[in-house]
């Protein structure tokens, strides 16, 4: 992320404004390395999170998971497998951990529910349910 809290003060921009020419750097990789026919997908970021997650999950049902992402990715884990959270804000490393039963089911893994471990305030992460309100 590139902004002023990220990076140091006195290294980043005083406006802020973090430009970068565009072209200049594509000309530094090698032929066919960049792909110029990308679509932004920030609005479908959401669901891709919950997606990869879930997928993920039932592709290693058996097995414990580490998923590294950055702020946004944590905030997609907490709030999108907790049916109640309101409000949440999650810290530069703060991290979730989600929970489901496996069930078994003529000789293959079923998946249930992931639901949140974390409680309020622990890891980095905090959230506001709508019971608490």
């Amino acid at each position: 992320m590139l902004n002023r809290i990220n990076i140091r003060r006195n290294i980043a921009p005083k406006d802020g404004n973090f430009s970068f020419g565009i072209s200049q750097l594509e000309a530094m990789f090698p032929n066919g390395s960049v792909d110029n026919n990308y679509q932004m997908v920030y609005k479908e970021a959401k669901v891709r999170y919950q997606e990869t997650i879930t997928n993920l999950a039932d592709k290693y049902p058996t097995e414990n998971l580490l998923l590294v992402t950055h702020g946004e990715g944590t905030q997609v884990a907490l709030s999108s497998f907790t049916k109640d959270v309101v409000e949440h804000k999650v810290k530069y490393c703060g991290y979730v951990q989600l929970r489901r039963p496996i069930f078994v089911n003529n000789h293959s893994f079923i998946g249930g529910k992931l639901n949140l471990q974390t409680h309020i305030g622990q890891n980095g992460v905090t959230y506001i349910s709508s019971q608490d309100i």
